[in-house]
């Protein structure tokens, strides 16, 4: 039987013109929602349009570190579909440096791409659902090296205030019946490969298994009391730094 339990319901998808992003997309689609994928790299937005025939499947090229896009991001998505339900901050970078080797300018790239402008779009769509009374959901994509060091330490420490804040924002808006969650992905690629570091299989994630979790806390028969909470998807990759 077709599983559309997200029918009816609009979704803003963030970096979504690639990998993990792209696969959120498509997956909410499959369970009915209507998506506003948002990206900053025309050519991926154009690539994924020329890849699909998907009519629920709408796009949105810009900068989410911009407060006017933001704001633009999030009302044009309730002008055009009268609602949001869904907001998955899915955007995420490093500077790929080693600590002696960082500036300040590196640092402050992800701080307000991985943490500010997912904190401030979040709040917008908040409100919409708050004005709207809806029981939305927020999720953030984070990582495993928000909770394990990565040797990138800009990118780990930013997505550890990802975790933070995410319970803090299910912390005040549970109260409108707003669930907020988090995504710790491990080790993932496009296809999967061996990796022997993984208990599980010894292979690594695919988008995919993202994805999955991302339906899974968008739908609320499934995850409605489920919130403040951030997943591990890595295969159980981080236990080898809890024995």
């Amino acid at each position: 039987m077709e599983d559309k339990s997200l029918k009816n319901q609009v979704a803003i998808v963030t970096g979504g013109g690639s990998g993990i992003g792209k696969k959120i997309a498509l997956k909410l689609i499959d369970k009915g929602a209507v998506v506003l994928v948002n990206d900053i790299n025309e050519d991926l937005i154009d690539a994924f349009k020329s890849e699909t025939k998907e009519k629920s499947l709408y796009f949105s090229c810009g900068d989410i570190t911009s407060e006017e896009y933001r704001k633009e991001l999030t009302s044009g998505a309730l002008e055009k579909f009268g609602r949001l339900d869904i907001l998955v901050n899915n955007v995420g970078i490093g500077s790929g440096k080693e600590f002696l080797e960082m500036e300040l300018k590196d640092l402050e790239k992800s701080v307000k791409t991985n943490l500010i402008a997912p904190f401030f779009l979040s709040q917008e769509a908040a409100k919409i659902m708050i004005e709207k009374k809806i029981k939305g959901t927020i999720i953030f994509i984070s990582s495993i090296h928000g909770k394990i060091p990565s040797g990138n330490a800009d990118y780990s420490s930013t997505k550890s205030a990802v975790i933070m804040t995410v319970k803090e924002l299910a912390y005040d808006l549970g109260k409108y019946g707003i669930r907020v969650n988090g995504i710790a992905p491990g080790r993932i690629t496009e296809k999967k490969v061996e990796d022997p570091r993984i208990p599980l299989n010894m292979q690594t994630g695919a988008p995919e298994d993202i994805a999955d979790t991302v339906a899974f806390l968008s739908n609320i028969t499934l995850s409605g009391y489920i919130t403040g909470e951030t997943i591990t998807v890595d295969g159980g990759l981080s236990l080898q730094f809890e024995r």
